[in-house]
């Protein structure tokens, strides 16, 4: 470990202009409020004493994330602690569990920490990591040896969304050599991490054992590097556009929290577009993120190769596919195993519009609406006193238009009505008549008469935390 002796505190840090872009340092001197990610090590130092020449004070914050995971953590914690103090600004310590569940433990601290970030960062903030070039050539030699795609050989972005705020790697494009230089003429201090040392984590042996022969032979390394990172995140983010073309091709459609497409279209496309499309579903939707080779391959197996007549789902990470009367589905993950609420509720309508919060999280909401040729059902204005209550066994229909009534389970699967949405569906009852189903149809009794106004129903999809 490095000595601790009381760092310089002239800290104008005018030797910026060699290390970072004039465009870098103005997004910096830009932003709300600037958070400086530091560990104590040479690469976080020499962030936050550049970060501390370009702002005032009172716009720095430095961030330290305590993994527990080294018996020198908390002495860590001390050192970034007291250099904030010195220069002034605020700092926070945060305290993570890196529970490996199910992931590396690398993964897991890296999961926990940015977790933190996340919940920390407020709107037009900052927050500043000291990945350099040696990092980001670690980086894409591991991620290529573990067969990753291009948007994981593209390895780590110089900036992106996090949170409320924006995450940048000001020092991304450097190699170490040229932090050590900075840091030896600031007269910086630092920390040196113990577990640097072991090689049983992969990246530990990239940088001990095989890094160094590349940097030796090819000594401009970095600029190069730079160039082929870019080149895979422009293909990546071509792909990821060519994936949205196709999927408004596919007639995707939104659904209750979430999204559908037709099966029939996808196929129409080629192999390779159609595993694209799926690939970048997720994240072009927001339910999740990129699909690896393997949650892939499980998709195609499971979901679209199964018989015409089942009902296959698969999870993700916090979304599920399903398939259904030729579409597939991408959904939140949700509750649909658990038992159903049993609730009777009073709905008053005599003043519209009505709301009507719901056990499960969602909401009814009825407003006045005029009748409009080919327009759906609405509900007869004198109907204004209802009950809601869940599906219940026995429940016949007859929606406007139908010629006489049927169970409930019949008519929904008339209506297309997706298996899983059919158990939450409200029933709206006008004493002891069912008088419409949730927001999907109205009953031929009482409907409003054609040409006339009257009330339209709407349910707003479900908002339930995800399961854990």
């Amino acid at each position: 470990m490095m000595s601790l002796a009381v760092p310089n505190l002239s800290s104008n840090s005018t030797l910026w202009a060699e290390l970072i872009s004039p465009k870098i340092a103005a997004d910096i001197q830009a932003a709300e409020r600037v958070w400086v990610a530091c560990s104590g090590g040479l690469d976080s130092m020499v962030l936050l004493d550049i970060t501390a020449g370009l702002l005032p004070s009172e716009r720095l914050a430095v961030v330290y994330i305590n993994h527990q995971l080294s018996p020198h953590a908390d002495h860590w914690q001390a050192v970034v602690a007291q250099r904030a103090e010195q220069l002034g600004c605020h700092f926070e310590a945060h305290t993570v569990d890196c529970a490996k569940q199910g992931v590396g433990l690398e993964a897991a601290a890296r999961k926990a920490r940015y977790a933190i970030f996340e919940k920390l960062l407020g709107a037009d903030e900052l927050l500043l990591l000291g990945h350099h070039a040696d990092d980001q050539l670690e980086t894409l030699l591991y991620r290529m040896l573990r067969g990753a795609g291009l948007r994981g050989l593209a390895a780590m972005p110089v900036q992106r969304s996090i949170g409320r705020g924006k995450l940048l790697r000001p020092l991304l494009q450097l190699p170490r050599q040229s932090l050590e230089q900075y840091a030896n003429q600031q007269q910086l201090q630092w920390v040196e991490d113990e577990s640097n040392n072991h090689e049983l984590y992969d990246r530990n042996y990239l940088r001990r054992q095989v890094t160094p022969a590349l940097r030796k032979r090819w000594q401009q390394w970095h600029q190069p590097l730079a160039r082929i990172t870019e080149h895979l995140r422009e293909g990546d983010q071509l792909l990821a556009e060519l994936a949205q073309i196709d999927l408004q091709a596919c007639a995707e459609r939104s659904e209750q929290g979430g999204c559908s497409l037709s099966i029939e279209l996808l196929q129409n496309l080629s192999p390779r577009r159609q595993r694209n499309l799926l690939r970048y579903w997720p994240e072009i939707s927001q339910q999740g993120s990129l699909l690896s080779t393997k949650e892939l391959q499980q998709l195609e197996a499971t979901v679209l190769g199964a018989r015409e007549d089942a009902q296959p789902q698969l999870f993700g990470d916090g979304y599920h596919w399903r398939r259904f009367a030729g579409r597939l589905y991408l959904l939140p993950e949700s509750l649909e195993h658990q038992k159903p609420v049993a609730y009777s509720l009073q709905w008053s309508l005599h003043n519209l519009p009505a709301s009507l919060s719901l056990p499960d999280g969602s909401s009814l909401v009825a407003t006045a609406s005029e009748y409009t040729v080919g327009g759906e059902p609405l509900l007869r204005t004198e109907l204004n006193s209802l009950s809601v209550r869940p599906r219940e066994p026995g429940v016949r229909s007859r929606p406007v238009g139908r010629r006489g009534s049927a169970p409930l389970k019949n008519v929904f699967q008339e209506q297309g009505i997706p298996p899983w949405l059919r158990s939450d569906t409200p029933l709206l009852w006008a004493g002891e008549k069912l008088a419409a189903v949730g927001g999907l149809w109205v009953e031929a009794g009482c409907a409003a008469p054609a040409g006339q106004a009257g009330v339209k129903i709407v349910h707003i999809g479900a908002s339930r935390p995800l399961s854990e």
